[in-house]
């Protein structure tokens, strides 16, 4: 899922479960403003968690999903969306998991070591590498066709990674 057990835990306990537990499965035969009923839920919020780091770290189908999670088809969709936006809103409240530049100390820190190594390379305070992850071949013909790669003849979503010279910071962007 990406994640070790214990970053796992540090995203459900901070705040994903409250809000699973809080929030209604947008659903076409839900009442929008009616309370959610946990006990009726096919999963619990450990496994709409699951669910929704194995579709973003994966590129398996939904149907894939549906039999890991045993979830039948009308209802994994709703899931995997509510999920979503529950791990946006936990990931927000979360300073660990907030976008920091480094001060000017750092940016002077991390400089220094830089010309240490690389004598000609002045003003630099990281480095930056890319990734590129295959993922599910988008219904939407403009997501399509943003995601396709011809030289592969795939689908991937381009990541890049942005490094301290500490090798402690990371900054990850997406496209």
């Amino acid at each position: 899922m990406g994640f070790d057990v214990n970053t796992f835990e540090l995203i459900l306990n901070s705040g994903f479960r409250d809000f699973w537990s809080t929030t209604t499965i947008q659903c076409t035969v839900v009442d929008v403003d009616g309370h959610p009923w946990l006990g009726c839920h096919s999963l619990d919020a450990t496994g709409a968690l699951g669910l929704v780091l194995h579709y973003l770290n994966s590129c398996m189908t939904q149907t894939s999903l549906q039999q890991i999670f045993g979830l039948v088809p009308t209802t994994v969709n709703p899931y995997i969306l509510l999920s979503l936006q529950i791990l946006d809103m936990t990931l927000l409240g979360m300073p660990d998991a907030c976008i920091v530049w480094p001060n000017a100390t750092q940016i002077s820190q991390y400089s220094a070591m830089i010309v240490e190594r690389h004598g000609l390379l002045q003003g630099a305070f990281g480095s930056i590498d890319g990734l590129k992850l295959p993922v599910e071949v988008p219904e939407d013909p403009m997501m399509e066709n943003a995601s396709f790669n011809s030289w592969t003849h795939g689908h991937y979503s381009n990541q890049i990674l942005v490094f301290a010279p500490d090798g402690m910071s990371c900054l990850i962007i997406a496209w």
